[in-house]
């Protein structure tokens, strides 16, 4: 599992040499299955995950109802990033939406990687800089869009995504009812 994160590591640091060895101890693997819990809401958030294979979500409960902000598939970090760096108490939860490999590394082993290797810093500033310039767009598109159009640029930019989320889920993450889901799929949007 080590080797996939090696290999991202290297696409966004082309000139850097990160060797298995160097990473192996900061890291542990985890397997989870689909459904499983992996971070709880008001719990204490001290890790960061990275998903080698399958997909996990970040959600909130709001009236008995998981509200659905965040997904992570193959080579995508995910935490709750605010709680993360205070280790306070979790603002989301964590769930794996199927069956999935991860790489963790607790907030300890994540200041020493950096301390040993300062150039990962870099590595993750790149992906700070993605993951905010994403949401960033996600919230304008959202606002300035209708939950059609919003379908529309979803299903067009990001299909191979769209296809693996479980209708609930992603009607959560539009917050639209799973029939006004429902209907917007149906109705031919391309």
């Amino acid at each position: 599992m080590t080797d996939v994160l090696i290999k991202h590591m290297q696409s966004l640091l082309p000139n850097v040499t990160v060797s298995k060895d160097s990473i192996l101890p900061f890291t542990r693997a985890q397997f989870v299955k689909k459904d499983e819990l992996i971070l709880k809401e008001n719990e204490r958030c001290d890790a960061l995950y990275f998903v080698t294979k399958g997909c996990i979500y970040m959600y909130y409960e709001q009236n008995n109802t998981q509200q659905v902000i965040h997904f992570a598939l193959e080579n995508w970090w995910m935490t709750d990033y605010k709680t993360f760096a205070t280790q306070s108490p979790a603002v989301y939860s964590i769930r794996a939406m199927e069956d999935s490999e991860l790489i963790v590394m607790n907030r300890h082993q994540y200041e020493a990687l950096l301390n040993q290797y300062p150039v990962i810093a870099v590595y993750f500033n790149k992906i700070h800089e993605r993951a905010y310039g994403a949401a960033l767009l996600k919230q304008k598109t959202y606002a300035t869009t209708s939950k059609e159009e919003f379908y529309r640029y979803f299903k067009n930019t990001y299909p191979d995504i769209i296809a693996r989320i479980p209708d609930p889920i992603f009607a959560s993450y539009m917050q639209v009812s799973l029939e006004e889901l429902i209907h917007l799929k149906q109705s031919g949007i391309s």
